[in-house]
Formats: structure tokens, C-alpha cells, sequence
């Protein structure tokens, strides 16, 4: 028995399922279907009379879980982040000259006062949007793994927040998912992997070094041709034993997912 298990990066998920205009509403179903896609491709490129029997283990899916916390009701807090808007020139230029426009004829002094007020205002209500969002995520993570018995959420993703221009970073999912291909290695015979990151094609070449087989997943619009050309668009997808493509109106006509877009938007 050939043990399958998948290896996903969230963030890379979401938004192959976003590009293509997908929503999935059964992930249990969802991962079934690439699974048996994953097994055709899989066996034709097997040599030999028999058909080995293949199971689908366990699907590792790698999420954010935190982000910086802030409390901007602290004095301390908003002091600190007063001294990293008057070091960064530009933005505080920028600020300046809407607190002018907005308050003609007022000294400097209040003119500062204001565009410090404006940007503080600014981010706070971008800093709560997320961390909405991402309540609403892990909540969303709950509610799969609790309808599967299969699926792993792990949680070990971070937003690190740039406070000045309003960008998260997103942390540790795409190495976290690479450490442990590695680490649950005598969990697997083959696995499925759905990254779009680089990070992973050493933790890839090792495990194939070790006897392991690795596929990537890639999502397409529209409806599978009736010849699938090999088309390696990634490093990662080349470092592969195969790829699975997953056409998003086959996702459709299954009845497992529908056109349309996540209520949520979870990327930074």
C-alpha cells in the first residue's frame, strides 16, 4: 500500500483558487478528487505488470495562526511608533502635505500634529481589518479540520506588520512545510505538494534521494483538454516526479467547488 499525503502552503492554495475564480466549499471532497487525479498520473509512469495500491494518508495544511500584536491604546506603544513615522521622511512628507491641504493657514506645529494623527488613524483601522480577518481564518481552520479526519491545519504561519506602509509579510509557512517533509518522512511514500515556493525543492531532491515520490499540484482555468501537455512553469514543478493539473471547472462540474470568490480576503 503506497501511502499519499499532502504538503500545503495555504497562502499558495488560496490564491491559485482566487486566480482561476474558484470556491470550494467540501475540502474533504476537494482533496479526494486531486488525490485521484494524483494516483493517474502517478501510476502512468510506473514501469512493471502491477498496479501498486495507493491510500491517502493525511493532508498537511499549512496556515497563518498570528500576527504582530499591537495594542494601540498604549502610550508606549504610539510612541513608539510617532518615532518611526518622523524617521521615515518620505511618508511623513506625504502625510504632511495631505494635513496641509486639508488644514490651510495652521502653523507647522499643528500641521505635524495632524499628519502623525492621520497616519496613526489610518493604520489602526487597517491593523483591526486584519486582525479580523484573520480571526475569521483560524475560525474557518477549525471548522475544516473538525469535518475531516484526514486534514491537518497547522497553524504556523505569522503576519509580520510594516506599521508605516501598511504591508504584511507573511513568515515561516514555506519553511515550516519543508522541515517537515523531511520530519514525517516514514509518514509517506508519495507527496503531494501545492507551493509555489522555491524553498521547498531541496527538501524535495533530498526525499526523492531517500526513494520518495513527489508530485506538484498545479490549478488551471477552464476544463481539462483532452491531451494534457507538460507544461514545467516552476522550478518547483521541474524538481518534481510529476504534476497533477486540477482545472477549475472540472472542480465545478463535480459539484465540489463553484465560481466565485472567498468572502474573506485573507492575503496580505
Amino acid at each position: 500500500m503506497q501511502r499519499f499525503v499532502f504538503f500545503v502552503d495555504g497562502s499558495n492554495l488560496f490564491g491559485s483558487l482566487k486566480a482561476i475564480g474558484i470556491l470550494v466549499d467540501d475540502y474533504e471532497s476537494f482533496y479526494k478528487f486531486i488525490f485521484e487525479k494524483a494516483i493517474e498520473v502517478w501510476r502512468s509512469g510506473i514501469s512493471g505488470s502491477t498496479t501498486p495500491l495507493a491510500q491517502l494518508f493525511r493532508v498537511y495544511w499549512y496556515e497563518v495562526g498570528t500576527i504582530d500584536e499591537w495594542n494601540l491604546a498604549d502610550p508606549k506603544a504610539q510612541t513608539h511608533l510617532r518615532e518611526r513615522f518622523e524617521q521615515d521622511k518620505e511618508i511623513k512628507r506625504t502625510y504632511i502635505a495631505l494635513a496641509k491641504s486639508r488644514n490651510p493657514g495652521v502653523s507647522q506645529e499643528i500641521v505635524e500634529t495632524e499628519a502623525w494623527t492621520m497616519c496613526f488613524n489610518e493604520f489602526k483601522t487597517w491593523y483591526d481589518q486584519k486582525r479580523t480577518i484573520l480571526a475569521g481564518m483560524r475560525g474557518f481552520h477549525y471548522a475544516v479540520q473538525t469535518s475531516s479526519d484526514f486534514i491537518d491545519v497547522i497553524e504556523c504561519g505569522h503576519w509580520k506588520v510594516d506599521f508605516l506602509h501598511k504591508v504584511l509579510t507573511e513568515k515561516n509557512i514555506d519553511t515550516t512545510l519543508a522541515v517537515d517533509m523531511l520530519a514525517m518522512a516514514h509518514n509517506y511514500d508519495v507527496a503531494l505538494v501545492v507551493s509555489g515556493d522555491a524553498d521547498s525543492i531541496p527538501s524535495i531532491n533530498y526525499m526523492k534521494a531517500k526513494g520518495k515520490h513527489i508530485g506538484a499540484v498545479e490549478f488551471l482555468g477552464g476544463s481539462s483538454p483532452e491531451k494534457r501537455g507538460k507544461n514545467f512553469s516552476s522550478k518547483l514543478k521541474s524538481a518534481a516526479d510529476f504534476v497533477v493539473q486540477i482545472y477549475g471547472m472540472d472542480l465545478v462540474s463535480k459539484g465540489i467547488a463553484r465560481k466565485g470568490l472567498p468572502a474573506l480576503n485573507v492575503q496580505p
